[in-house]
């Protein structure tokens, strides 16, 4: 899943010398509440509505909005876990992809984020979807893959996040709905069963496991 797959086409980016009155038409007319602004080809920084509330109409975004070298970015080749954090740490709800020439491709929001990860989760329709809990430094996902295939399973997806006591919170989406022998399994190798969803054999029925899997998707 490179970011380039969850291009927004429908998405088109302001320039630095658009009047304010262009730049509120235009996220309006798209639908949304920030964009990009670009400087030709390079990224001058982004603007949101909210910025622009006291601005005159015929005032161009340079005048209004600070140049930003810093402002963050995604490149088309990179994957979509790598992404996430930068929306997490900027507070974006868009964000401009540039190609390896440091040139404008086009812009990433975070809809288009959230329905690959539920498309991701939900592949190939009926599969059970398992959480388990790892300690950091024992994460290793060469051999949880290894332990799902000893059960005569896969895993198509697989997404982790942080949590307490430095441990990490991982989420199988699996090809299976038999998972009884292969929760037998990670017990087996000390990793802890947090819950698992859709399952025919197997069914912890704790509402806090199901909110675990909600969390996937609050990026």
């Amino acid at each position: 899943m490179l970011s380039h797959s969850v291009l927004n086409e429908s998405l088109m980016p302001l320039r630095r010398t658009d009047t304010v009155a262009t730049a509120r038409a235009f996220m309006a007319e798209q639908g949304v509440t920030e964009l990009p602004v670009l400087d030709k080809s390079d990224l001058y920084n982004y603007v949101r509505a909210i910025m622009l509330i006291d601005a005159k109409e015929t005032d161009k975004l340079e005048d209004v909005l600070a140049y930003n070298p810093l402002a963050p970015r995604a490149f088309e080749n990179q994957h979509l876990y790598e992404i996430i954090p930068v929306f997490a740490a900027s507070d974006l709800q868009v964000l401009a992809v540039f190609n390896v020439a440091n040139e404008f491709v086009g812009i990433i929001d975070q809809r288009n984020i959230h329905k690959k990860i539920s498309q991701s989760l939900t592949y190939k329709g009926i599969g059970a979807v398992l959480v388990i809990s790892s300690r950091d430094r024992d994460f290793a996902p060469s051999q949880i893959m290894r332990l799902v295939e000893e059960n005569g399973a896969k895993v198509l997806g697989m997404m982790v996040e942080h949590a307490e006591n430095n441990s990490l919170l991982v989420s199988l989406k699996l090809n299976t709905t038999l998972v009884k022998s292969i929760v037998a399994t990670f017990l087996r190798f000390d990793y802890k069963v947090e819950g698992c969803f859709l399952a025919e054999d197997y069914n912890i029925g704790a509402e806090k496991e199901y909110n675990s899997v909600l969390k996937f998707f609050d990026i």
